[in-house]
């Protein structure tokens, strides 16, 4: 064992090995403390050992301590490029198809009157409830609509892939639409029993 001979321990009595020679038997070299570095906290192991030799992974990580890992780099770099016009435009469709269901609701009654006269079946006489019927029908596919707008535009400030959030809104609308126009048509006994004949 060769150790610096300007580093032996004070308490030692034993002569300090000179450069070159092997240390005394039992003999052990203390490092000298650094004024300036931090010492541990009790209990806290220094992350490299002193004297010992860092491998190529402990230096790796150290290197790529403060990168981010692979799935904070897919969130920092944001949706694809053709996201944002494809969300946008779905947004603009859905309110197209929304003003066309309120449209198709409001005419139900005109609709199922002309239903009649094809069939012969007289006049069309709908019930009190079923223009209640359509007006809840017209907020319900309109809140479908700003809904999914909202959580649109909230997707897209957030730098997430959106496109889907107007897909889900458009299926969601077309079960509330149809509901909607079921009710009006389960109100009508005639026509019931006009499609319940064998």
């Amino acid at each position: 064992m060769v150790d610096n001979p300007a580093s032996t321990s004070p308490e030692d009595p034993r002569p300090r090995p000179q450069y070159g020679e092997l240390a005394p038997e039992g003999w052990t070299w203390q490092p000298p403390q650094d004024a300036h570095a931090p010492a541990p906290a009790p209990g806290q192991r220094s992350a490299t050992p002193f004297g010992a030799v860092p491998t190529r992974r402990t230096l790796a990580s150290q290197v790529h301590q403060g990168e981010p890992s692979g799935e904070q780099r897919r969130g920092m770099a944001g949706p694809p490029e053709w996201d944002r016009p494809v969300t946008l435009t779905l947004v603009v469709i859905g309110l197209l198809a929304t003003m066309f269901s309120i449209s198709v609701l409001g005419a139900l009654p005109e609709a199922i009157q002309m239903l009649y006269t094809q069939q012969d079946l007289g006049t069309y006489q709908p019930v009190a409830s079923v223009a209640q019927v359509i007006t809840a029908g017209s907020f319900a596919v309109a809140l479908v609509w700003i809904a999914t707008a909202a959580v649109s535009v909230l997707m897209l400030v957030k730098r997430r892939r959106s496109f889907y959030v107007p897909l889900i809104g458009a299926v969601v609308a077309v079960v509330v639409l149809f509901a909607f126009m079921a009710v009006v048509l389960a109100t009508d006994p005639t026509l019931l029993n006009f499609y319940s004949r064998p």
